[in-house]
């Protein structure tokens, strides 16, 4: 099945999820309706509202910062686990304290105060929810994430319907609200203990290794950097969730008990409508839009766009559905006592396409800094939502409280989409901003993002054992280059099926495969990705080799601060095949030094794998020789576009073998090696880059160095 078959079923399961959840939870409150009379059941709404509100802040954010932290760290997220268990266990509890004052204080209703403490445990059930969803949603088994949405709503109305045959009072049904809350929240807690083993089968990012799901030399974090970081969605979470029972608040404190009852009807119903868009941004897309924002994919602009659009629409659409069927479906379902709660949906059905809108466009805020942005916005809706509430109900009742929320839905839309569009813009026309720390002596400031615009080339040809760990290397990298170029040499050992497993393994649009049309060595290769390749800095990697994590962050971070460099690389080091670049420790950073044109004359320390440099010199690759052709370009960089060469002293990039002797491999080829940089001074005596004097002497001194490397190697061919 293809990405987007699977997109499609996936969205579809949850569409239907999010119908079947609305209407269990529809039935729920139409029976409770049905089954209680307009008194009781405006006591147990305003209860349930109350547990309602102060659920949220039941791991306060923390479920939706998993979705950031594994997006945009991967596996490295692991290391946010412990802090968030015990994060979890005290946020629990604070919340629990908190409802049982609220019934103790805050209720002047003994009746309704008795129905709080009896759903108590109900305080922990959304919390739990969102813990379990955020680990599938990671895993993207969305049948799952469908079952857990559904799951406490088919419970309740499992126990309401129960409860209405018996001719249970509400204070058995509250009860029985709170058990299911307890079982829902025991069973979600298996899924905070699965990810804080690591046992997660993550999504988009690669495959695991040690060094990325463990914390490594990344110190854990500690509660309250979980709290800094948590805190905002927490906010977004609480204000969405008091957005939504403020009317319903208002209207129990300010009118009379039918009142509610009536005013709820109208809140379910718009609840119901309200839970397509909010399940599809916030169950199918989020951990893709953390994921697209963080490596500046296009698909999150789009995705904006076209998502105001048909959600706005579909709001429309559905408005006019509901008001159609109000008047028969109200009296239906809910009975005819509640016939005065079809002008209040029939009025509140306005605001739907303002909802439909708000969630589509806050979506975006919640990815990258923004989220605190999104809460102001929300903030701000809620303000006006609750005095323009006060004001309205003070004056003419429900209706009020109807004119109050539909105003308050417009504002909040107006706010998300003004926001959303000026900071999509601001990171359209300004390069990603992001931190920076000092490294070395020259003050130069690597980038600490996830993704930084270098294109990485690595040619392919017969490394089906090789390429997945350079592959790997690439993508652990602290600052990822924001595309990998593979190019296939028309390997014969199937090379090009593991190419194709390494596009579905990790992100999206990340990795990009060239199939050369005939076997034509890696000079060609290189030039071939060289010319597809979309970023302003070019990396080459062999297909055999690794970088350390830090190489990116370190070098990509000097060349920025200096600009006027043309080309850098490093030493290399070896590794035993079963050593692991990420590893090994990190390497001590100096300033590297100017490579004079002697220098670069008399030997190439440049290898392929250290090489990060501009892509838009006019040097390429000799496409003509497949040995020392990287040499070629080296000289053609430095000879004849006259750039500027620089070299660090500490080894990034991590070989397998030897770079002269190997028995396998071109770098086993000393003979054709030697044979190619002699053909290198050649050209360019010829194409005047260099003097005669300087080709004799450079051409002398490379075959004195060819002999040196055949006493090393012991071999002469």
């Amino acid at each position: 099945m293809t990405q987007r078959r699977r997109d499609a079923w996936a969205a579809s399961l949850l569409s239907v999820s999010a119908l079947g959840s609305a209407g269990l939870a529809f039935a729920v409150q139409a029976t409770l309706a049905r089954s209680l009379s307009p008194s009781e059941y405006g006591q147990f709404a305003a209860a349930l509202a109350v547990v309602t509100i102060i659920a949220p802040a039941v791991g306060f954010g923390v479920p939706s910062f998993w979705l950031k932290a594994y997006g945009t760290e991967g596996w490295a997220a692991k290391r946010w686990m412990e802090a968030s268990v015990r994060f979890i266990a005290r946020s629990a509890l604070m919340c629990l304290v908190a409802a049982a004052l609220w019934a103790w204080i805050g209720t002047a209703d003994t009746h309704t105060a008795q129905l709080l403490l009896s759903m108590l445990p109900v305080v922990l059930t959304q919390g739990a929810i969102e813990m379990a969803s955020a680990k599938l949603q990671l895993e993207e088994r969305f049948g799952r994430v469908a079952m857990w949405q559904a799951l406490q709503h088919a419970g309740r109305l499992a126990l309401v319907l129960a409860c209405w045959q018996l001719g249970a009072s509400s204070e058995a049904i509250a009860l029985g609200f709170g058990c299911i809350g307890a079982i829902v929240t025991l069973g979600a807690w298996r899924s905070v203990a699965a990810l804080r083993r690591g046992a997660v089968a993550l999504i988009g990012h690669g495959p695991e290794s040690p060094a990325r799901s463990t914390s490594g030399s990344v110190p854990a974090p500690s509660i309250n950097e979980l709290w800094l970081n948590a805190m905002p969605f927490g906010m977004a979470s609480l204000l969405f969730y008091a957005y939504g029972q403020s009317g319903l608040v208002i209207v129990s404190h300010l009118g009379a008990p039918q009142d509610v009852g009536v005013y709820s009807v109208a809140v379910t119903i718009l609840t119901a409508l309200y839970l397509l868009p909010t399940v599809l941004f916030q169950k199918l897309l989020m951990p893709r839009l953390h994921r697209w924002a963080a490596s500046g994919d296009e698909r999150l602009e789009r995705m904006y766009r076209d998502g105001n659009k048909w959600m706005f629409v579909s709001g429309v659409v559905l408005a006019g559905i509901a008001a159609l069927l109000a008047p028969v479906v109200i009296p239906l379902v809910f009975g005819k006592q509640y016939g005065q709660s079809v002008d209040v949906v029939v009025l509140m059905t306005l605001s739907t396409p303002f909802r439909f809108l708000t969630v589509s466009a806050s979506s975006v805020m919640t990815t990258r800094n923004l989220i605190r942005v999104r809460n102001r916005c929300a903030f701000a809706a809620l303000l006006f939502s609750v005095i323009a509430g006060v004001i309205g109900v003070s004056f003419a009742g429900i209706v009020g409280a109807a004119l109050a929320s539909i105003a308050g839905e417009v504002v909040w839309a107006v706010l998300s989409v003004l926001c959303a569009r000026h900071f999509l813009a601001r990171a359209r026309s300004e390069p990603a901003r992001v931190a920076e720390v000092e490294r070395d002596a020259d003050d130069a400031a690597p980038l600490l993002s996830e993704q930084i615009p270098v294109s990485v080339i690595i040619p392919c040809f017969n490394c089906r054992d090789t390429v997945e760990r350079a592959v790997q290397s690439v993508f652990q990298q602290t600052c990822r280059p924001r595309e990998l170029i593979l190019v296939d040499d028309c390997s014969t050992d199937g090379t090009r099926e593991i190419l194709a497993d390494l596009v579905r393994m990790y992100p999206a649009n990340w990795i990009h495969v060239l199939l050369q049309p005939r076997n034509a060595g890696p000079g060609a290769a290189r030039n071939a990705a060289w010319t597809a390749a979309t970023q302003p800095y070019i990396a080459f990697l062999d297909s055999d080799d690794s970088w350390h994590p830090a190489k990116m962050e370190i070098q990509y971070g000097w060349m920025r601060a200096h600009p006027k460099a043309t080309i850098t690389g490093h030493p290399v080091a070896y590794l035993e095949s079963g050593e692991r670049p990420e590893s090994q420790p990190r390497p001590s950073v100096f300033a590297p030094h100017r490579v004079s044109r002697q220098r670069v004359l008399f030997s190439n320390r440049f290898t392929p794998s250290s090489i990060l440099m501009r892509a838009d010199v006019g040097a390429r690759f000799d496409e003509t020789k497949r040995h020392a052709e990287d040499y070629f370009m080296l000289l053609e960089v430095v000879l004849v576009d006259a750039g500027q060469a620089y070299l660090f002293s500490t080894p990034f990039s991590y070989i397998y073998k030897a770079q002269f002797g190997a028995r396998t491999g071109l770098s086993a080829q000393l003979w054709k090696i030697q044979k190619g940089e002699q053909d290198n001074y050649l050209q360019f005596r010829r194409r005047r880059a260099i003097s005669n004097v300087e080709w004799l002497c450079f051409s002398l001194l490379s075959a004195v160095k060819y002999f040196r490397r055949c006493l090393v190697a012991r071999r002469f061919t």
